[in-house]
Parts: C-alpha cells; structure tokens; sequence
C-alpha cells in the first residue's frame, strides 16, 4: 500500500513522533509511506536527521490553494490512504481526496485526547468518510460523528524493546569514574514550566548526590531559558542537553530512572520509551501517565509537581538499586506484551486497509 501522513504543523510533536515512527516501520516491510512536512520546518529537519521518509509542502498560504496542488501530486501517487491529526489537516485531506476521488482517510486521537467537534472536522467528514483512531480504552464519541460514520479503530501506543535487551540495571553499564548517575527528563517544549521543576528538584539532589547528572531529552532541550535556569542554580555543568525529539536509544538507555514531562502523545511515548529500556518512570498522575504506568510497578506517580517532593521521592528511589531493577523489569515486561511496536504498525496497517474497502 502507498500511505501519506499529512502535517502542516512547522513544530515536531508527540504525534509526529508516532507517524514517523509507523512511516519508517512500514516503508521497511511491503508498503510505501512518507510524511509530507511544510518546506523548511522544525520538523523537517528532525525527520531528516532521524531518516524518515518525508516530502515537502508546496509553498501555499491557503487551505484551498494547497489542497489543489496536493491533489495534483496524489493523482500521480495514488496513495491508498492518508493519515492526519489536527483539525486543520484533517479538512486539508479531506478537499484533496475529493478531488482525486480515491483513497482513504483517517483521523488519528493524540493518546488522551477528545473526539473532534470543530467545525472543520464536521466539513471534513460531510466531504469524506473518515475513520477515527484512539488509544483509549473507550471507542471516541461525540458531535461531530455523523450518522453511518466508519467504525473507530483502537491503536495503541508502541515502543521498540530490541534497543534495550541489556536494559535492566543498564545504569552499571556506564563507564565512567566516579560512577554516574543519570537522570533522564523526557519533555516537550510545550511543558517547559513543568521541565523547570525537574531542574530545579536535580538541583536540589545535586547537593547531596556528586555524580548526578541530567539529560533532558526532547524540544524543551533547546529552550535557553531552561539552561539558563539551570546554569543559575548551579548544575549547567551537570546537564546534558538533547534538543532531538524523535526518540534515540542512547538518550534514555543509560538512566537510573527518568522524568516524563508533556501530555497526550509526548506523555505516552516517553513512557514507554523509559520502560522499553528498563528505566523507572516518574511523572505526574493524568489519565495517559496512569494508563501505560502502574504507580510502584513500573515507577511513581505524582499528584503535583513540587521540587522538594520530586527531589525527595527520587532520591529514595535512587537509593534503592534493587527497586530501580524491579520496576525496570516490569516496565519491559509490560512494553514486550501490551504495547509492542509491531502491534501498533500492524494496527496502521489495518486501518488503511479497511478504509480502503470503505472508500
């Protein structure tokens, strides 16, 4: 199948992740598939240096403008399917599949999000039968669902496990001397306030703990106001920065434990990232964070966010090696049988296939 995932956001999400990630899975196996990115954006740039299949927009301001010019280029694509997850692309999909009168469409739910009920959405679907995609527990309803819409599927989250087959206890494996401990902060730059209260409790650790260190991974890692903070309160040469948002093995596999700072997809995937590796995560409490970590299973949960606390409970926990392995363990465990990558590939797949016949 040739499959398009549509974004004319500028900025890398959590959602891009997850469809850069489902392009790259599936352009490895049978299929064609590829992200079609604003020329010159954020995400472009990460996409290419994460090597992902993706092409650019054409330069159009308009909605309307920009859909006549796709519509050239999936005529001569034909695609079988295209994947969107906002509003905007989801009406921008719709008038170019109009046009060229084939393909399927799906719209896909950050993990925790709402059913769209926009006036968008509802153009979209009245043009083109969409099918919705989430990862809750609960099939979407709202609104904005007509009458004899497509089934929703239900897509869960996925993580790769064959990067972290040393996971458990993978902080021993760090060669350094003295010995460091590593904290990783997974976070987005859209939780940049929440990012600070994770360099502001290390700061707090770093008082009592010489060879601690942090690794902020994610867009917030590119922020200067969060390494300013961190240069004021001491620790900027304890802080190793990883702007790229598209998750990489070595960014996490070498964490005693890891902070997951964002919502929806950013809080998900980091989540799993975390526990693919067999590394304890620690995050606040929400409906996303509780759904993929079992607090005291696979790490902690908490009901707010306030440095002293943070410092405190990780400190515990940084104590207690033979708990760090246990959650980690678990973690793995959990990522290996309820959410591996190939589930969620193999669900994509499943998806198009099905819009397809509906189409």
């Amino acid at each position: 199948m040739r499959l398009i995932f549509l974004q004319t956001d500028q900025e890398w999400t959590g959602s891009t992740s997850v469809m850069a990630t489902v392009a790259k899975g599936l352009t490895a196996g049978e299929h064609e598939a590829q992200l079609l990115l604003p020329l010159g954006s954020a995400a472009i740039q990460v996409a290419e240096s994460a090597s992902v299949p993706f092409a650019a927009l054409p330069e159009r301001r308009t909605t309307l403008g920009l859909s006549a010019e796709l519509a050239r280029q999936f005529k001569k694509r034909a695609p079988d399917a295209v994947f969107v997850n906002s509003s905007r692309d989801h009406l921008l999909a719709a008038l170019v599949l109009r046009r060229v009168g084939r393909g399927a469409l799906v719209r896909r739910l950050a993990a925790g999000g709402d059913p769209p009920d926009d006036w968008r959405s509802r153009r979209a679907d009245a043009m083109v039968p969409t099918r919705l995609m989430y990862t809750s527990e609960t099939p979407p309803s709202g609104k904005a669902a007509p009458s004899g819409a497509l089934v929703p599927v239900r897509v869960e989250l996925g993580a790769d496990i064959n990067d972290g087959e040393a996971a458990p206890g993978m902080e021993a494996r760090v060669e350094s001397d003295p010995p460091v401990t590593r904290i990783v902060c997974v976070a987005p730059s859209s939780a940049i306030r929440r990012a600070t209260n994770v360099v502001r409790a290390v700061a707090y650790l770093a008082q009592r703990h010489e060879t601690l260190k942090l690794r902020v991974v994610g867009s917030a890692a590119a922020d200067p106001d969060l390494r300013v903070l961190a240069s004021a309160l001491r620790i900027g040469d304890r802080v190793e920065w990883e702007p790229n948002p598209f998750f990489e093995a070595h960014t996490v596999a070498d964490a005693a434990a890891g902070w997951v700072i964002g919502d929806h997809d950013d809080a998900g995937l980091g989540a799993l990232a975390l526990m693919a590796h067999g590394v304890p995560v620690l995050a606040m409490r929400t409906s996303v964070s509780a759904h993929y970590v079992s607090d005291g299973i696979h790490g902690l949960l908490f009901t707010h966010l306030e440095p002293p606390a943070m410092a405190a409970a990780t400190s515990v926990l940084l104590a207690d090696a033979d708990r760090r392995r246990a959650m980690g363990e678990a973690g793995r465990s959990r990522v290996e049988r309820e959410f591996p990558l190939t589930d969620m590939l193999a669900g994509f797949e499943q998806a198009a296939r099905h819009g397809r016949r509906a189409t």
